[in-house]
C-alpha cells in the first residue's frame, strides 16, 4: 500500500511540475501602447509593393535635376537657379533630339471619301511635332602668351572707342602692369575664348573707372600677334570684389574688363562683351 502511494505522489509531482513549466513559457507580450506607436520600416508595408533591386521603385531620392547651366549652393532640397555667367554664350543647339535629325512631313494613306466607284487612296501630312533640342558640349578656349609679347613686352592693345580708351595690355593683374595699361588676369586666354584684364579706376596715368558709363551694344577691339578681334557690350554692372565667376573660360570670344568702385572698396565694376558676329 505504501508502495503505492508513493507512486501515485510522485505522478501528482510530475504533473504539477509539467504545468507549472508551460505556465511559465507562456509569455504575454500584450502592450498598452498605442498600435502605431512604432511605423514599420519594411518597404513592402510602407509603399504597398516590393523592392525592385534592379531598377526604378515606387519612392526614391526625388532630388531635382538641374538644367544646363545652372548651379547649385545646396546638397539637396531647394536648388538656388542661378545662371552660371561664363555659359551664356556657350551652348549651340542641334536640329534634334538624342541623333534624330529632322525630316519632311510624314505622308499618310487614308481612304477617299469622294461618291461613285470604289474608294480611293489620297495623302494627307499632318504636322509633326518640333523634337526639342538639346544643349551640345563646347570645348572651352584657351590660347596661352607664349610667342605672343611685342618688343615692348606688351601682348596686344585694347580700344574702346566711345570712352577714347586705348591701351596696351601688359601680363598679369600687378600694380606694376597697370602702371603701364591694363592688366592681364594670367589664369585667363589671351587670344581665343574669355580674355580677362583689369586697371585703374582712378589716381594713376592709365585708368579705365568710365567703363561703367558703357552701354550695351557698344563696341571694344582687342589687337595683338593674332589679328584684331571686335566685341559688342552685353554686360555692365556691380560685383563684388570676391566675385571671380566671371573670368572662367568660355567656348565663345569674349573680352572681359573689371576695375575697382571709387569709395567702394568691396566693390568692383564688370564689364564683359562678346565678339561681334
Amino acid at each position: 500500500m505504501k508502495h503505492i502511494l508513493s507512486m501515485a505522489l510522485a505522478v501528482a509531482a510530475m504533473t504539477s511540475l509539467m504545468v507549472t513549466g508551460a505556465q511559465a513559457a507562456d509569455y504575454n507580450f500584450t502592450t498598452t501602447a498605442p498600435q502605431d506607436y512604432y511605423n514599420s520600416s519594411s518597404y513592402e508595408d510602407v509603399y504597398g509593393s516590393l523592392y525592385n533591386y534592379g531598377g526604378k521603385n515606387v519612392v526614391d531620392y526625388q532630388v531635382p535635376e538641374l538644367e544646363y547651366g545652372v548651379q547649385s549652393t545646396t546638397m539637396t532640397g531647394v536648388m538656388e537657379r542661378t545662371i552660371l555667367p561664363g555659359l551664356q554664350q556657350t551652348v549651340a543647339t542641334g536640329g534634334g533630339g538624342y541623333g534624330v535629325s529632322g525630316g519632311g512631313p510624314i505622308t499618310v494613306l487614308t481612304e477617299a471619301t469622294g461618291t461613285g466607284g470604289s474608294g480611293s487612296a489620297s495623302t494627307t501630312t499632318p504636322t509633326v511635332p518640333t523634337l526639342p533640342t538639346t544643349p551640345s558640349y563646347q570645348q572651352p578656349a584657351y590660347t596661352s602668351i607664349e610667342g605672343m609679347a611685342y618688343k615692348d613686352g606688351s601682348i596686344g592693345t585694347v580700344k574702346i572707342p566711345s570712352l577714347k580708351i586705348n591701351m596696351k595690355v601688359w601680363e598679369g593683374e600687378t600694380a606694376e602692369s597697370m602702371k603701364k595699361g591694363l592688366g592681364h588676369y594670367s589664369s585667363t586666354s589671351a587670344w581665343n575664348g574669355n580674355v580677362s584684364v583689369c586697371g585703374h579706376n582712378r589716381g594713376s596715368k592709365y585708368v579705365i573707372g568710365s567703363i561703367k558709363d558703357l552701354k550695351q551694344g557698344d563696341t571694344i577691339t582687342y589687337t595683338t600677334i593674332y589679328g584684331t578681334r571686335t566685341y559688342q557690350v552685353t554686360t555692365v554692372q556691380i560685383i563684388s570684389n570676391t566675385d571671380w565667376s566671371y573670368l572662367q573660360s568660355t567656348a565663345d570670344n569674349r573680352i572681359t574688363i573689371t576695375t575697382c568702385l571709387a569709395d567702394h572698396p568691396e566693390s568692383r565694376v564688370l564689364v564683359q562683351a562678346v565678339e561681334k558676329k
